[in-house]
C-alpha cells in the first residue's frame, strides 16, 4: 500500500509498504477514506519533539471502510463505514479495571506507538471501531476523534443552560468546545489572539474577544449585569492564570490543552480566594459513540473550521499550513 512515511525535518515521503492484515483476535483492517491532521501530528514532527518518529506512519483522526476482520469480530463487518478511537486500551490493567481506560498502562496509540492512518490502510481492534452512517460526509466524520476528546472534558464541566462560558483558544478544539457549550444552552465567548481564527469563530456564530487588559470589561459588557465567566475552557494551553483572573466566584475551569508552568503563588491564591474548581481532561473516555451520534444529528457548525481539503500526497503542504497557523481543520483524502 501507499503510505506517508515521516523522514525527519518535518517532512513526509510517499512510499510503498506492506499493507496490514488481521493477525490477532479482534483485529480490524480499515481502508482509509479520509483523515485529518491533528496538532499532535504537528508536535511529533517539530524540532522539539521528544519522540523520534522517523520511519513511522502518523495520523489518528480518520474515517474509513472495513476491509478485513479477524474471525471473532462481530460488531463490524467488511464494507461498514467506521471511525476509530485511536487509543487502544488493554482492558486488564488497574486503570482499565477501575473505569479509567483513557489512563491504560499498556495503551497502543495509533500514529505514535502503532502505524497511523496517513496511509491507504490501517489496523485497529474491534472494540475501538464505531460504525457510522454512509450518509455522513467524510469531512464531518473526521471530527469524530477530536470531538470525542472535547466531549470527555466538556462532560466533566457540567455547563448549565444560560451559563456564561469563555473558551480560550479559537483553534479546531476550541471551536468544538464552543459548539458543545452553545448546544448546552451556554452563552459563549471565544478568546483568540489571531485575527484569522477570530473570523472563523465569528462565522460559526460566536462572539469573540482578544486577550487584553480590557477582556474582563468586554465580557461584562457583552453578557451584561456585571457578569463574569462561570465556566472557562483552556483550549490553548498555559492559560490557567488568565482563566483564574477572569473567572466568576465558584467558577469551573477545564484545563484541556497541555498547561505549561505557571506561578504557583498567584495561581493557588486565586483558586482559594474565588473558590474555583480546576478540572483536567485527557483524551477519550467512552465518548466516541456520543460523538458519532452528535455528528449524525448535524447540529454542530463545522464547515468554517475546514480550511483546506487535499489528497494524502500533499501532506507536507498540509503540515506547513498547520505550522503557519493558516490551516485549521485540514482534510486529507486517500
Amino acid at each position: 500500500m501507499k503510505a506517508a512515511i515521516y523522514v525527519g525535518n518535518g517532512k513526509f515521503e510517499m512510499q510503498e509498504v506492506p499493507a496490514p492484515v488481521p493477525e490477532r483476535p479482534g483485529d480490524v483492517v480499515i481502508k482509509v477514506l479520509a483523515a485529518s491532521i491533528c496538532g499532535t501530528d504537528r508536535s511529533l514532527t517539530s524540532a522539539t519533539a521528544k519522540r523520534d518518529m522517523r520511519g513511522k506512519i502518523l495520523g489518528h483522526e480518520l474515517v474509513g471502510e472495513v476491509a478485513a476482520c479477524a474471525p471473532d469480530v462481530t460488531n463490524v463487518a467488511v464494507g461498514d463505514r467506521v471511525v476509530v478511537n485511536p487509543n487502544a486500551y488493554c482492558t486488564v490493567c488497574g486503570p482499565c479495571r477501575n473505569g479509567m481506560p483513557n489512563h491504560c498502562e499498556h495503551m497502543e496509540l495509533m500514529g505514535i506507538t502503532s502505524p497511523g492512518c496517513f496511509a491507504e490502510y490501517v489496523k485497529s481492534t474491534a472494540r475501538m471501531v464505531f460504525k457510522i452512517s454512509p450518509e455522513l460526509e467524510l469531512k464531518y466524520a473526521c471530527f469524530a476523534e477530536p470531538l470525542s476528546c472535547a466531549l470527555n472534558g466538556f462532560t466533566r464541566l457540567g455547563v448549565r443552560t444560560g451559563a456564561t462560558v469563555l473558551v480560550i483558544g479559537g483553534g479546531p478544539i476550541g471551536l468544538l468546545f464552543a459548539n458543545l457549550a452553545r448546544l448546552s444552552g451556554g452563552r459563549v465567548v471565544v478568546m483568540e489572539l489571531k485575527e484569522q481564527r477570530r473570523a472563523i469563530a465569528e462565522k460559526c456564530g460566536f462572539h469573540t474577544i482578544t486577550p487584553s487588559d480590557a477582556a474582563a470589561d468586554e465580557l461584562k459588557a457583552h453578557w451584561g449585569g456585571n457578569k463574569r465567566p462561570q465556566f472557562i475552557i483552556d483550549a490553548a494551553g498555559g492559560q490557567l492564570p488568565t482563566a483564574i483572573a477572569l473567572a466568576e466566584f465558584c467558577a469551573r475551569i477545564l484545563c484541556f490543552a497541555q498547561t505549561r508552568t505557571v506561578s504557583a503563588e498567584s495561581t493557588f491564591a486565586g483558586i482559594q480566594a474565588k473558590e474555583l474548581d480546576i478540572l483536567g481532561s485527557f483524551i477519550i473516555h467512552d465518548t466516541m459513540g456520543r460523538a458519532v451520534e452528535l455528528l449524525e444529528s448535524r447540529r454542530m457548525t463545522l464547515d468554517p473550521l475546514i480550511t483546506h481539503e487535499m489528497p494524502l500526497d500533499e501532506l507536507n503542504r498540509g503540515m506547513d499550513l498547520m505550522r503557519s497557523g493558516e490551516g485549521m481543520e485540514i482534510i486529507l483524502y486517500i
